[in-house]
């Protein structure tokens, strides 16, 4: 700070303030007027009346809550912190003791009611730990990991598991669609045989009977060659 503005600082807000001086330089230039407001509270000049201390005005606002308190507050009714403070015979056997002893993250929580509601003193509340993230990694079941050809006891993400189950549903309907085309080629294979079997045996009995007729024939042109025409005298 230069000794310029500590002088300023003096002349306006000192011992014997030039009082027509500083309402001017308020009417001018605000800023600079409460500039050397400050430096003049900061060097002792004058004293800041109760009223213009943002800490005294701020004893007048409505309590303010962090998010840890809402928490509380939304999970720990008024009735069952007044049970515990107020009442503490509607506890029943369930007392603050018993409570600290039995459950006592609750009981932290039911005190911490207590105080954000003024119950009792208040004291600096811990926040609440956050609980400990689980693995996000799981095991693949050794049927899929079979079928997916992955090495037993794999691990992967949630994700990383749908995308196994996808593929092995996949795996599993190609498996179904070839098991069912190889048993229809197997079908039309056989019926194909059968009639190949049919044609053959059809024309084999069709030579059979050719052969037969031609021997018929051949016997019947035998016959007639035998015959004696008888010579008349």
């Amino acid at each position: 700070m230069s000794s310029i503005d500590s002088n300023l600082a003096a002349k306006y807000f000192g011992k014997n303030p030039d009082s027509k001086g500083a309402t001017e330089l308020m009417r001018r230039s605000p800023a600079e007027y409460h500039r050397l407001k400050e430096i003049a509270l900061a060097e002792g000049l004058i004293v800041r009346k109760d009223y213009q201390d943002p800490e005294y005005r701020r004893r007048f606002e409505p309590k303010q809550f962090s998010q840890d308190e809402l928490k509380i507050l939304a999970e720990i009714p008024e009735s069952e912190t007044r049970r515990f403070y107020c009442n503490p015979s509607d506890g029943g056997s369930d007392t603050l003791a018993k409570l600290a002893t039995e459950r006592p993250d609750y009981y932290n929580k039911v005190r911490a009611s207590a105080m954000l509601r003024g119950l009792i003193p208040s004291a600096p509340i811990a926040p609440q730990p956050e609980p400990k993230p689980t693995s996000q990694f799981i095991t693949v079941s050794d049927a899929d990991c079979d079928t997916a050809n992955l090495p037993r006891g794999y691990k992967t993400t949630a994700q990383g598991l749908e995308t196994i189950k996808r593929v092995v549903a996949e795996v599993e309907q190609k498996r179904v669609e070839a098991q069912q085309l190889a048993a229809k080629t197997a079908a039309q294979l056989e019926r194909d045989r059968i009639a190949d079997e049919s044609v053959a045996e059809f024309g084999r009995l069709l030579e059979i009977n050719r052969e037969h007729a031609q021997k018929q024939r051949a016997q019947n042109g035998n016959t007639v060659e035998k015959v004696e025409v008888p010579v008349k005298a």
